[in-house]
């Protein structure tokens, strides 16, 4: 369900398409080109699909712990009004079929500004081609905009974005990450 406006999260559907990327961008046979493109939250909010994408997503992503998912846009547009927070969308078309958002904020314990992953999405029949890396590569470029010196990408355990990650050259797991609910 996602909070301000509250919707209903739709059925999830599984379209298979068969990706090729020519010149740079994704393509899927058929179709538009896969575009990546800088977002306000209010942008982000309007997206039509976006109930199925964070259905989707929090299927992938779910901490039993933390309840139901429920998309705070209030607090999101705190944080973009404070420089907090960046948000990148792929589209297909007129649809978006992939995003990430990023947390930028300072280190206390090192006084360096760094960029994280609060969410990383593409649906499953975009993840055969390169969109994936192509929003990462555009949240890192985003990051380095905003002065982050690194980026950290946060991927649930044993999902398929933390077995991505780990096969990187470029990237290296920094930490662990484990939670306990207190109730």
């Amino acid at each position: 369900m996602i909070n301000s406006p509250a919707v209903a999260v739709p059925a999830l559907s599984r379209a298979t398409a068969v990706r090729v990327v020519c010149a740079g961008r994704a393509t899927v046979r058929g179709m538009e080109h896969t575009d990546i493109r800088p977002l306000t939250v209010a942008e982000f909010e309007q997206q039509p699909n976006l109930g199925e994408l964070f259905a989707q997503y929090a299927e992938e992503s779910a901490i039993p712990e933390l309840g139901e998912h429920i998309v705070q846009f209030d607090t999101y547009r705190a944080m973009e009004a404070a420089g907090a927070l960046i948000v990148r969308g792929a589209f297909r078309g007129g649809e978006m079929v992939g995003f990430i958002v990023l947390i930028v904020s300072v280190l206390p314990h090192f006084g360096v500004r760094t960029a994280t992953t609060e969410s990383f999405f593409v649906v499953p029949a975009e993840r055969r081609g390169a969109l994936g890396a192509r929003l990462l590569y555009a949240a890192e470029a985003a990051a380095r905009e905003a002065s982050a010196v690194g980026l950290f990408v946060c991927a649930p355990a044993g999902g398929r974005l933390e077995r991505v990650m780990a096969a990187r050259s470029d990237y290296r797991q920094t930490n662990a990450v484990f939670f306990r609910g207190l109730e």
